[in-house]
């Protein structure tokens, strides 16, 4: 089970890969215009593979915009306070999807490219936030003061829904390139009876909430993500 930034599932279109990452950071331009935005940059492992990631917040007064950017890889989500995501795109050119889910009460309503093929399919969750990209939102998911919140989860890879549960684990000190980080860690996992068969753990720093490093289990092995400067 893997969610964090729909890296392993690809996909492809008809438009020009430029062209398109062109249209779409357009597109997340306009969403941010006028926010307070901000970009960190991390660093993936899995084996013996190694990936840039960038992740952008915007913050206005009527909500929050996250994307997330890693190599032809691109998503991003829109998101209420209290209510959580009500907007995702999602497109990973190599392999033919486009993806736009919009949240209605409790209907999700995607549509776009699925793998080659056109899809228009209404997916029903219950009253529980909808999260699509994690790390960066986790001050928006888990408010102060709140120890741990069911929410839903989008397998972009077949739009199946999945309850999953995030819980407050902890306080540790942790070392990230030399140096040392006072941190929160925050355990995800599915809700319910398959809580003990996976899980993710990831570290926000404590001062300020921010995500500097995760570790994710999938593929048939464990993606380890760090921030590229702990300083910031």
């Amino acid at each position: 089970m893997a969610y964090s930034r729909n890296r392993e599932y690809r996909v492809s279109i008809s438009l020009p890969k430029s062209i398109f990452r062109l249209l779409f950071f357009l597109a997340l331009s306009v969403v941010s215009l006028g926010a307070q935005e901000t970009a960190r940059r991390y660093t993936e492992t899995h084996g013996q593979k190694v990936a840039t990631v960038e992740y952008r917040v915007a913050r206005t007064a009527e909500g929050v915009t996250a994307s997330s950017t890693g190599g032809e890889t691109t998503s991003s989500i829109r998101w209420h306070q209290g209510t959580g995501t009500y907007d995702w795109q999602m497109a990973d050119p190599a392999a033919g999807s486009v993806l736009h889910g919009e949240r209605s009460g409790d209907v999700i309503h995607v549509t776009g490219t699925l793998k080659n093929r056109k899809v228009d399919r209404d997916v029903r969750v219950d009253g529980a936030p909808w999260y699509q990209v994690f790390g960066p939102l986790m001050d928006e998911l888990l408010v102060a003061g709140l120890d741990q919140k069911e929410f839903w989860v989008v397998n972009p890879g077949d739009l199946a829904p999945h309850k999953m549960q995030v819980k407050r684990a902890g306080r540790e000190r942790i070392t990230l390139r030399g140096s040392a980080i006072d941190a929160v860690r925050i355990h995800f996992s599915p809700a319910g009876a398959l809580a003990p068969f996976w899980g993710a753990d990831f570290w926000y720093r404590q001062s300020d909430g921010l995500y500097v490093s995760s570790r994710l289990p999938e593929n048939g092995g464990t993606t380890v993500t760090s921030i590229e400067d702990p300083s910031q």
